[in-house]
């Protein structure tokens, strides 16, 4: 009989266990420096530097690097704001934000850019790159399986 319990006390454990490693991926998360996760989302956000090329910009010849202001990952969505810099640290390029979307176990750039379009002013097209509150509120309208939670909150614009 103590057999027994004991097994189904260690099977309800492996279950929950399971079922807590299974959530914690579902969770917003930083994907941790040098992880596979982090280094694909990487190399979307390279793109720009490799005329779209997914195979260039993973080989990165060109020595692009970043320095990550934010990112966020829930799910299937990302979203991320860089700093491109070469190997000596040097500013090549503005910062940018990605909205990135996962589908089958590749990340794309969901261009919330040309999603949240049109613009009414230069202004209002610059808040767009500087992920503004209104910014999130358009994308949120625009793209709304993105989840909210990795967004930055609405009090601490960035960058």
């Amino acid at each position: 009989m103590n057999r027994r319990k004991n097994l189904s006390v260690v099977v309800l454990l492996g279950l929950l266990f399971t079922t807590a490693v299974g959530r914690a991926e579902q969770d917003v998360h930083t994907p941790p420096s040098g992880s596979p996760e982090r280094q694909a989302i990487m190399d979307v956000m390279r793109l720009d530097f490799y005329s779209g090329d997914a195979t260039a910009a993973h080989r990165n010849a060109k020595g692009i690097l970043f320095n990550v202001r934010y990112l966020k990952v829930h799910g299937e969505w990302a979203l991320v704001c860089v700093d491109p810099v070469n190997a000596a640290g040097k500013e090549i390029a503005e910062f940018r934000w990605g909205l990135l979307h996962r589908n089958a176990g590749q990340w794309s750039d969901a261009k919330y850019f040309d999603a949240i379009r049109p613009y009414s002013s230069e202004e209002s097209a610059q808040d767009a790159l500087d992920m503004t509150a209104s910014t999130i509120r358009k994308i949120w309208q625009t793209v709304p399986d993105a989840p909210k939670d990795i967004f930055p909150e609405l009090s601490k614009q960035r960058p």
